[in-house]
């Protein structure tokens, strides 16, 4: 019995010290790739030269039928990348009025499905300040909801971006990792910063108000957003949040700019970039939505440049392939989808209309409800 008690006191203390120390500074010779390992760093797996640039674009809006019509379809659907595959991006979903078979459809199509929280509440300090356990239900449940509802496998949701760019530190990545993901994609970067894994100490400076996480995540990897700087000098990390001072441009003004912010990264190290894409942007930018169209049309001309998933760029941080052998490699999924139109009550029992791709429930899913039960 005493040795019991010893074995398990000891387990404790090491549990404990396990889970509340510090991360060490990272050590180059320790953390390999192929250990999926890697330290932050402003230098590539490769030379310059054999690099290529890959660009994410990320959405980050429900899906809604109207978006997908006017925006998302348009804007990517008909792009091929210089190894002639359709182009890829990552559509970070939210529950609140998603339509669940357009998520389905996107995943056919080879588009990523990350997870962007149940909730997509507005106020910043609910996301910084939150504990582990309601960050659990905020991501954990909307990659339950999406699994269930767009019959999607769970092992191909593995990707999370923060409402407003919010970490709360080591509670963040503790849900996370705890939820079965494997990225996250919500770290403004002032460098020019490749993805990274959270085995050591992030170098990584934590701007807008955010927290860093400060222990030891084994084999997850932080998947940095290179700040882009705004008309006004002002860095921005989404492409709305750039002219907000500025709604007035004409679309050639808007290609310039988004041309020059791709060129001074391509130009320097050809860290992924991460270009954040809201439908307020072509509510609220006068001239946006064409002048994002010619950005990239003249980005594309350069066959260096690949619009790829984030899920994609991991990859290929895990095996850096050189330029001359890089493919986009859309990872597509077909599980099926039935329609059906549910009509639900919330838990405020208000009405919502969802459409899934399985039998409706009885409730509407949220966060201590995913299944809708």
């Amino acid at each position: 019995m005493k040795v019991a008690l010893a074995a398990l006191l000891v387990l404790t203390v090491f549990l404990q010290k396990s889970l509340g120390d510090k991360a060490k500074e990272c050590v180059l010779d320790e953390c390999k790739i192929e250990n999926n390992c890697r330290c932050t760093s402003t230098e590539g797996p490769l030379s310059i030269d054999d690099t290529p640039q890959l660009i994410v674009l990320a959405f980050i809006d429900a899906a809604r039928q109207e978006t997908y019509d006017k925006i998302w379809s348009p804007l990517v659907e008909s792009r091929k990348n210089p190894d002639g595959e359709f182009v890829s991006a990552s559509f970070y979903i939210n529950h609140e009025y998603s339509n669940y078979q357009i998520v389905h459809d996107l995943a056919t199509m080879g588009f990523e499905i990350g997870v962007h929280s149940v909730t997509n509440y507005h106020d910043q300090k609910y996301w910084r300040e939150a504990s582990e356990e309601l960050l659990e239900k905020e991501f954990g449940a909307q990659r339950k909801i999406i699994e269930k509802f767009a019959n999607i496998p769970t092992e191909n949701l593995i990707g999370v971006l923060t409402p407003q760019l919010q970490l709360a530190g080591d509670n963040s990545i503790l849900a996370f990792t705890s939820q079965g993901f494997t990225y996250d994609n919500s770290w403004p970067s002032k460098n020019s910063l490749f993805p990274y894994t959270l085995d050591y100490l992030s170098d990584q400076e934590c701007i807008i108000g955010a927290n860093c996480p400060e222990q030891s995540y084994p084999g997850f990897w932080e998947a940095p957003i290179i700040d882009l700087v705004g008309n006004d000098g002002d860095v921005c990390n989404t492409l709305a949040g750039c002219f907000r001072k500025y709604p007035n441009l004409t679309s050639g003004e808007f290609s310039d700019w988004l041309v020059e912010q791709v060129d001074k990264v391509k130009t320097s190290n050809k860290a992924p970039m991460t270009l954040i894409i809201e439908q307020n942007l072509f509510e609220s930018v006068e001239n946006s939505w064409d002048g994002l169209i010619d950005a990239l049309d003249r980005i594309q001309k350069d066959n260096q440049v690949f619009l790829v998933s984030q899920a994609r760029v991991i990859e290929w941080m895990k095996n850096p392939v050189p330029l001359s052998e890089f493919t986009t490699n859309p990872v597509t999924i077909d599980t099926g989808c039935v329609k059906a139109i549910c009509d639900l009550l919330n838990e405020d029992n208000e009405a919502r209309t969802m459409i899934s791709c399985v039998p409706c429930p009885k409730r509407y899913p949220w966060l201590d409800n995913p299944e809708g039960n």
